[in-house]
């Protein structure tokens, strides 16, 4: 991959302008998030926004802001491979603790996230958990069109403290390329909308390489993109600033198991993005 200019941050400035030009406000609406003094959280949102990238070109990581690529790699790790709802072990395995504000009684998520991973279900073929199931068919029927993995279980909605996001992936093979689709049903975008791109074209890199296929392009759909009414002077600060070169990710190509890699397996070579701007994150 060629160190060129980063797209990125080209799709994170377009958004960003987008939803300052044309953000719809929820202003005096029934909402539920708030912030940490109890008051309303009201946002400026877009709808329907489709963003596309292309592995082979670069790895998308955003420069406009430094973007969390080891914190975002170790959720996924997290959720696909541990399969796993538990914040102690994401805090104690991989220093993660940022989940805390979700955390139930028990110090995890209920149902959510890794828990629905875990799930095996029967198949004509036998009993495969999701991330199983779609590792089988890449490599065994590769041209399925059925290859999927949910978090958004409605079954079991009612268990989860914290709804999934960014929750289904659609996958395709065109014989070269191992091409995926994430559907996001809400992005944060100013607070995490980069590091939901890196986590998922970190999971693309991994499944492609245990199946023996290129990771090719990356479709990220967001049905709600939207920035919170505290974050709009970030924002504006952020579409000033100028994209840099898109760094190189290295990875340790002798992992041909999934659930073999760990973070020590992946690097950023010149990655050196702006100075980061300060967010309060609305709960």
């Amino acid at each position: 991959m060629n160190n060129i200019a980063n797209i990125a941050d080209t799709v994170l400035k377009s958004n960003l302008k987008r939803v300052l030009s044309e953000g719809k406000s929820d202003k005096g609406q029934k909402i539920r998030p708030k912030w940490s003094d109890q008051t309303p959280a009201y946002t400026l949102k877009c709808f329907g926004v489709l963003n596309e990238y292309d592995l082979q070109k670069e790895f998308p990581i955003a420069t406009l802001r430094p973007t969390a690529f080891k914190s975002g790699l170790k959720e996924i790790l997290w959720i696909y491979q541990d399969q796993a709802n538990d914040v102690q072990l994401l805090e104690e395995k991989y220093g993660v603790k940022y989940w805390r504000s979700w955390a139930n009684k028990d110090g995890n998520l209920g149902l959510a996230y890794g828990r629905q991973m875990k799930y095996e279900h029967q198949y004509k073929e036998g009993y495969f958990n999701q991330i199983d199931r779609l590792i089988w068919d890449l490599k065994n029927n590769p041209y399925s069109r059925r290859m999927i993995t949910n978090l958004y279980n409605h079954q079991d909605l009612h268990g989860m403290t914290l709804y999934p996001c960014a929750f289904l992936t659609m996958w395709d093979y065109d014989g070269e390329y191992l091409n995926m689709t994430l559907i996001q049903r809400s992005s944060d975008y100013l607070v995490a909308g980069n590091i939901n791109v890196t986590q998922y074209s970190l999971l693309q890199h991994m499944i492609a390489q245990v199946c023996g296929y290129k990771p090719g392009k990356f479709h990220h759909y967001i049905n709600n993109l939207h920035i919170y009414d505290r974050h709009i002077d970030q924002a504006k600060e952020i579409v000033k600033r100028e994209p840099l070169a898109a760094p190189k990710l290295i990875m340790d190509d002798s992992i041909k198991n999934f659930y073999d890699f760990k973070p020590e397996h992946f690097m950023l070579a010149g990655y050196n993005p702006h100075d980061q701007v300060k967010l309060e994150v609305a709960i």
